[in-house]
């Protein structure tokens, strides 16, 4: 099997655990009778504890690992402290085993990006049609969870999670690359200055700059490494605020409609179709960045997210509620792509799956406020938390234009 359809096997494994436990999770701490503000906080621990667990672990992985063993590894340990969720039914059962989850959880997303962007780099794959398979597969989950909660969706949907990740664990052990390997007086391409993100930003390649050594650990890689920068960091929070505007989404989308009387059926197709447009967005991605770059496909994202939050409570028809989904190819897909794509330029290649931590890091600091913040709001009125989570991503184009406002001047002064 060529090398980029096993990465493609490893996004269509996890991602079919996702696509169960976004969507339906909450139901299931619901069902253990949970309330909506502890269900709020709960989702927001995933996100805290992969502030220090993405770049600690992309790092130890950069520095001592292998990818593929990597990736198995964390996905076996995080199958077995799913499994602990068929007995939990108290929020401090449920809190603990989601500090555990996410310690593993969490960095298999931002790792599996780093291992995508470098077979890319490497000419072996489009991480784009790589990545289109875990949607792909993210709707198969939907569709089938949807259909089958109900009297059993603790089994349906904690068996699934547990089965997607044991499928990833083997997918992933088949992929043989070796950690990258950089001599101390080897010059590497990185974007040293805020001069070199003006650059990314144009969509153009950063150059060769030397390398002055190994790095050798996260600090070294937040002190020395020339590419985390002002400039870089906004557009990265630009990002982080249209990834985290979902946050309400995620936590009581399936709640709401279920509320109003959409079946579970229907939650899950209406999951399954927004995914669709994202998708075509993977599919055609090495085309639509040539068009609109980094900060385009950032652009059109956050606009998607602004539009959709403040339409998504009062659409209640199922024609609305279908077009109002089929935004997430923007809300998601494009600030999604632009990111990763952004940081994948920015960051020297020793670096990739640490910088990728960083950018999950950032993401998951905005998110698991806003999912906090989604559980205070929604207890009171569904409308408010979800205008709340377009401000959010309002506040995102802001930080992006902030980005290049400051990546501008840089190059003019240089």
């Amino acid at each position: 099997m060529p090398l980029h359809a096993r990465v493609a096997a490893i996004f269509a494994a996890y991602f079919f655990g996702l696509g169960l436990f976004l969507p339906f999770f909450p139901l299931v701490l619901s069902e253990a009778g949970l309330s909506p503000g502890e269900i709020g906080t709960l989702l927001a621990i995933p996100m805290l504890v992969r502030l220090a667990a993405n770049p600690l672990i992309g790092a130890a992985v950069d520095r001592f690992g292998t990818p593929g063993r990597a990736l198995a590894l964390l996905s076996i340990l995080a199958a077995v402290a799913f499994s602990g969720f068929f007995l939990a039914k108290s929020f401090l059962a449920s809190a603990l085993l989601l500090v555990v989850i996410s310690i593993a959880w969490s960095p298999l997303m931002p790792l599996g990006d780093a291992l995508a962007a470098r077979v890319e780099r490497e000419g072996k794959g489009d991480y784009g049609r790589m990545r289109l398979w875990g949607s792909v597969s993210f709707i198969v989950a939907n569709v089938i969870g949807g259909s089958l909660i109900g009297e059993w969706t603790t089994g349906v949907v904690v068996g699934g999670i547990v089965a997607g990740l044991v499928a990833a664990a083997a997918a992933a052990l088949s992929v043989k690359l070796p950690r990258i390997q950089v001599d101390e007086n080897e010059s590497v391409s990185i974007a040293s200055p805020d001069i070199a993100l003006a650059e990314v930003m144009e969509d153009e390649a950063p150059g060769p700059v030397p390398a002055n050594g190994r790095r050798k650990g996260l600090a070294a890689l937040l002190r020395e490494g020339a590419f985390v920068t002002p400039g870089f960091l906004l557009v990265i929070l630009a990002a982080a605020c249209a990834q985290a505007s979902h946050a309400a989404y995620y936590a009581f989308s399936a709640l709401l409609w279920s509320q109003t009387g959409v079946s579970g059926t229907a939650v899950g197709i209406y999951w399954g179709l927004g995914v669709i447009t994202e998708i075509g967005l993977f599919a055609a991605s090495g085309r639509v960045r040539s068009v609109l770059g980094v900060n385009g496909l950032l652009a059109i994202g956050i606009a998607g997210a602004v539009l959709r939050w403040i339409l998504f409570p009062f659409v209640e028809d199922p024609v609305s509620i279908v077009l109002v989904q089929l935004l997430h190819g923007l809300s998601f897909g494009a600030t999604h792509l632009g990111a990763v794509a952004f940081v994948a330029r920015m960051a020297p290649p020793q670096w990739a799956g640490a910088a990728q931590g960083v950018n999950s890091m950032v993401i998951g600091a905005v998110t698991a406020l806003a999912s906090a913040i989604a559980g205070m709001l929604y207890a009171s009125s569904p409308v408010t938390a979800f205008v709340a989570m377009s401000v959010l991503s309002g506040i995102g184009g802001l930080c992006l234009i902030g980005g290049l406002v400051v990546s501008g001047r840089a190059k003019r002064a240089g």
